[in-house]
């Protein structure tokens, strides 16, 4: 499945960066696509609300993107591979 420039942002920040809040969103409407393709899910965390996480589907979709196994390798490929020459 493909996703959008602003689904990869928010999902990439999900990922290495989450939970997240609205404010730490690269997009609103990154997250609200993401959320309707069960990549996202609205999480509670310390009896708090608004925040949002990779689902296991979003994972996936992240492992196999960047070519890995785990978040680490697949963070290391995603940088090496947005490096410009």
């Amino acid at each position: 499945m493909e996703l959008s420039g602003a689904e990869i942002d928010t999902l990439v920040a999900l990922i290495e960066r989450g939970p997240l809040r609205d404010g730490g969103l690269p997009s609103k409407v990154g997250r609200n696509e993401l959320l309707a393709k069960g990549f996202a899910a609205e999480v509670v965390i310390d009896r708090d609300y608004y925040f949002y996480a990779a689902t296991a589907k979003g994972l996936e979709w992240y492992l196999n993107r960047y070519n890995a196994t785990t978040i680490a390798d697949a963070r290391t490929n995603r940088i090496i591979a947005t490096q410009l020459p």
